[in-house]
């Protein structure tokens, strides 16, 4: 199994050589398992406070999207 290749995101936009996906932020599964969303993210999505988020398994992969998209 081959594993994608990504530079430590140190807060630019970073881009993976195999896909150019442009990573938008990283977050931390805390010990309680919540995980947050990073402000770029909110911003460019304009995601608001209370609202759903899917995750979404596809091929090996999971995405987060919003529930009204799934």
């Amino acid at each position: 199994m081959k594993i994608p290749f990504f530079p430590y995101y140190q807060g630019e936009i970073v881009m993976s050589k195999e896909s150019k996906r442009e990573i938008l932020g990283m977050s931390m599964i805390t010990y309680k398992f919540q995980v947050t969303v990073p402000k770029k993210v909110r911003e460019k999505h304009k995601l608001k406070e209370g609202e759903t988020l899917a995750f979404v398994e596809e091929h090996g992969r999971i995405y987060v999207v919003r529930s009204t998209e799934v």
